[in-house]
């Protein structure tokens, strides 16, 4: 595939090329880019080519530029996730393929089984199963339940009503006392795993799988 240099507007070899964020390609010599440089660039996604006319935008144009580029990554990021449910609802149905069971797998396949994942209906009651818990945490005291549930449900998409959370707390705790709060979580099983996706929750917060403080002292003994 060929195209022309920003620059010079002749033809360009993909191989002999840079690109810049505004989409335009350039000879890496009319780019003033050497070896040394454009290897550096290609091991580092944190380092950038940016051609002379991106340099000399304003900063309000350039920060539009990264909104659109910012965009594009969030519908990216969103396909990802809706990719990685489907994966989810396959494991939960069949079990993880391998070489003892393929032939059951197979058979399952060719009987047709469809577990809906559309969590925004409000109309369509449904059970779901909630076999897991994570425990979530480091929150502000002031940090409600509300604050959780409506949350996931814009992170993941999902009908609000769908998420149980319940704040980690004693009755008699004097939250004004408390550096921060935790919460456990739980989301039907079939869209379980989703809840350990980094990407979902501030900078900071950690989530582990919840054990009942009964099943932590039968451990013990």
């Amino acid at each position: 595939m060929t195209d022309n240099c920003g620059k010079c507007k002749k033809t360009i070899n993909a191989k002999e090329g840079i690109s810049c964020g505004c989409q335009k390609k350039y000879h890496r010599s009319c780019a003033n880019i050497d070896d040394t440089l454009y290897e550096a660039i290609q091991k580092n996604p944190m380092i950038l080519f940016s051609c002379d006319e991106c340099r000399q935008q304003s900063p309000k144009a350039m920060a539009t530029k990264l909104q659109a580029m910012e965009d594009k990554l969030n519908k990216l990021v969103n396909g990802v996730n809706q990719i990685q449910g489907r994966m989810y609802q396959q494991y939960f149905q069949m079990g993880p393929p391998n070489a003892n069971n393929a032939n059951e797998v197979k058979k399952q396949t060719n009987s047709l089984i469809v577990v809906g994942n559309n969590c925004n209906s409000d109309r369509l009651q449904v059970v779901c199963d909630y076999g897991r818990w994570v425990q979530v945490g480091k929150f502000a005291t002031s940090t409600t339940e509300d604050d959780i549930i409506e949350h996931l449900a814009e992170e993941l998409k999902m009908n609000k009503n769908l998420v149980k959370c319940t704040k980690l707390v004693k009755n008699d705790a004097n939250l004004a006392a408390l550096s921060y709060c935790k919460f456990k979580i739980s989301i039907p099983d079939y869209r379980f795993n989703e809840l350990f996706n980094e990407a979902i929750w501030p900078s900071g917060v950690m989530v582990s799988p919840f054990t009942p403080r009964s099943q932590l002292n039968q451990n013990r003994i």
